[in-house]
């Protein structure tokens, strides 16, 4: 239940008239039409971000669109990829599957060393025009979250200690609300989709396995989702040296030359593995890989 002495901390600890004024319209619509609405204008103007993007997480299904307020161009170039496949390398898609409660996380927090160098960075986060994010995770009883995803795509944008310092004090008003808005997060009610879902997890953890060891399989999802050697080997307890070794293995079996081609070559048999497939989905394409030769 909404908690009035909490709404009261949290609104002294912002200082903010227009946090104040966003937060008495946010608990006004609770469990009513225009209440996402009045969310992302109450996190909007604590953080200063400037576009938001609302989904709902679930542990062994695809995320859910619940709100966004993006323009169609962005719309079109965020939404729908990151649906269909980009979710499952997004890093705070994958902090959330580590487990994690309520709680405000920045990218530059849970993203991999080399992400900004990654083949998801390049492919599908550069054309969504963000050049900074920060979520706000709301958590489920059934291991659901709402994650609330504030961007801005101003480059000279800075998410400073002042508005991280407000949007937390907001966050158990925000969790309260989000909570009695949604007594509950239900992945059945997507109709298909988690099916869909776990042939993804499916086809991620099959990927390559036809061809390559465990630990150079491991080393492959440790790529897709944008870390460096030097990252993997502290993931794997490995060294960097023999990490590389593992990696030019891995190119050599695969018959490609660079982390792009191994992307592709993953968004390739993706496609191409149907949903009951129960094997590598390179064993699906219409052609050899270097090790089916």
């Amino acid at each position: 239940m909404f908690d009035a002495r909490t709404m009261m901390q949290s609104s002294n600890r912002t200082g903010e008239s227009g946090s104040l004024a966003g937060l008495a319209r946010a608990i006004e619509l609770a469990g009513q039409d225009g209440f996402l609405a009045a969310l992302a204008d109450l996190c909007q103007s604590a953080s200063g971000y400037d576009s938001t993007f609302i989904a709902a997480f679930f542990p062994d299904h695809p995320p859910m669109e619940l709100f966004d307020n993006l323009s169609d161009e962005y719309s079109a170039a965020t939404i729908k990829p990151y649906l269909d496949f980009a979710y499952f390398l997004d890093p705070f898609y994958n902090l959330f599957q580590q487990g994690i409660g309520d709680r405000v996380v920045t990218l530059g927090e849970c993203a991999p060393d080399d992400f900004m160098s990654s083949e998801y960075y390049q492919t599908f986060y550069a054309e969504t025009g963000l050049f900074d994010e920060t979520s706000v995770f709301v958590a489920f009883g059934n291991g659901a979250a709402a994650v609330i995803s504030l961007g801005s795509r101003e480059e000279s944008f800075q998410f400073g200690p002042d508005q991280r310092a407000a949007l937390a004090g907001l966050l158990p008003c925000i969790a309260a609300l989000c909570r009695r808005h949604w007594p509950a997060l239900d992945p059945n009610s997507l109709a298909g989709s988690g099916r869909m879902g776990l042939h993804l997890k499916k086809s991620f953890d099959r990927f390559a396995t036809s061809l390559l060891s465990g630990r150079e399989v491991e080393i492959v999802q440790l790529i897709l989702k944008g870390h460096s050697s030097k990252s993997i080997a502290r993931e794997l307890g490995n060294s960097p040296e023999t990490v590389k070794v593992h990696r030019k293995r891995i190119h050599n079996k695969l018959g490609i030359t660079s982390q792009g081609e191994l992307f592709s070559l993953f968004l390739e048999a993706l496609t191409r593995a149907p949903a009951n497939a129960t094997g590598d989905p390179l064993s699906y394409l219409d052609r050899p890989v270097s090790g089916q030769l």
